[in-house]
């Protein structure tokens, strides 16, 4: 049987709750060429999402290896996207069976290509006496061995293009930073909320970036440099605690908790407040999705400290924050937000991956 031209293998797409699921559908939309016969095979939720996207091709393989491979094995000859992350697709972050099953499929339908996204590796600072040194480890091996599959390898920071170096050998991994899972819905403009400041994300991310910001943020308020400050994310009882303990000595009416809001209300936000605070450094800010978000809707972002390298420092330090300008603010905004659409705009990384691996063209594997 003819497969489709592309199929995405990944977590849970939209409406669930899953940074990964999130930027595969916004690769399938932003892809160049025809993908009018994508085919998703997700863990879950295919039902919910094939009628909330309106895309009838979406497959749920329920984390079992054997579902996996009976799907790949339908769609034949051809070319699979794997997004990847060890917890994405194990509890505890060590899909043993993943491998083998796209072997198998390697093996039966070697014109068949794979294009491997590796959105999370494992750590390396675990003590050997802690139970995530072990499972990192096995996290390794699946990637080592994945890594060895795959035609091309793509990933999110410099960091994992190193580690994957290191893991696999191969030393061909191509670097694409994310894109924004918010996608702008309203028109870029200068006036702004002034004093109003937003932290969004995932619960612990959320409750990082506070933690970093706590003093900065009870002296901004106390010297009117913040009056508002919105916090936006879906909740988690044990992080949405340890936020509320951050803000306690805030007065009452400074903490906006919003939860999750769908997409078009939070680029709404965006649009409005006049600063977003990231925890994004130069180690990862390749892969932050607020910190993205932020400059994709031309919002001033601050973090902690100046950083000299692209795009850091278009971003407002600490330091800086109390006495820069508006018109240096506004020129930091406008350029970030520029600097977003020539390299981490959806089209832009739509285009840089299908040059990657083009629908239909193939390659031998790397063995």
């Amino acid at each position: 049987m003819d497969g489709p031209r592309l199929v995405i293998i990944t977590t849970r797409l939209p409406p669930q709750v899953c940074g990964i699921g999130a930027y595969s559908w916004l690769l399938h939309r932003h892809w160049p060429t025809d993908n009018s016969r994508v085919e998703f095979l997700v863990m879950d939720g295919a039902a919910r999402s094939a009628a909330e996207l309106r895309h009838s091709a979406i497959w749920q393989f329920n984390g079992k290896g054997e579902e996996l491979s009976h799907a790949l094995e339908r769609t034949g000859d051809a070319t699979v996207v794997l997004h990847y992350a060890g917890r994405a697709y194990h509890r505890f972050g060590c899909p043993v069976w993943l491998p083998p099953v796209l072997q198998t499929w390697k093996a039966k339908f070697p014109a068949g290509r794979l294009l491997i996204f590796f959105h999370e590796l494992p750590g390396t600072d675990f003590p050997v006496t802690s139970r995530f040194f072990w499972i990192d480890l096995c996290n390794r091996r699946v990637v080592r061995k994945l890594a060895r599959l795959a035609d091309i390898i793509v990933t999110n920071t410099t960091t994992h293009v190193r580690m994957i170096k290191e893991i696999s050998g191969r030393d061909d991994a191509q670097l694409i930073p994310i894109g924004s899972n918010i996608e702008p819905v309203c028109p870029f403009v200068d006036g702004r909320a002034r004093g109003e400041f937003m932290i969004f994300g995932l619960p612990f991310g959320r409750w990082q970036t506070l933690h970093m910001f706590g003093r900065e943020i009870r002296s901004w308020r106390k010297s009117g440099i913040l009056t508002r400050l919105h916090l936006v994310g879906p909740s988690d009882e044990k992080f949405d605690c340890r936020s509320d303990q951050l803000t306690s000595m805030l007065p009452g009416d400074t903490v906006l908790r919003h939860g999750f809001l769908p997409s078009p209300a939070v680029s709404d936000l965006l649009s409005r407040v006049q600063f977003g605070l990231t925890n994004a450094s130069p180690e990862n800010w390749s892969k932050s999705g607020a910190f993205m978000a932020f400059a994709a809707h031309g919002c001033a972002v601050v973090g902690k400290t100046a950083v000299q390298s692209e795009p850091l420092r278009y971003t407002v330090s600490t330091e800086e924050l109390p006495l820069i300008s508006a018109v240096e603010l506004a020129k930091r905004q406008r350029t970030l937000k520029q600097w977003y659409a020539e390299n981490a705009d959806w089209t832009v990384i739509g285009r840089k991956m299908s040059v990657l691996m083009p629908v239909g063209a193939h390659q031998e594997p790397v063995t």
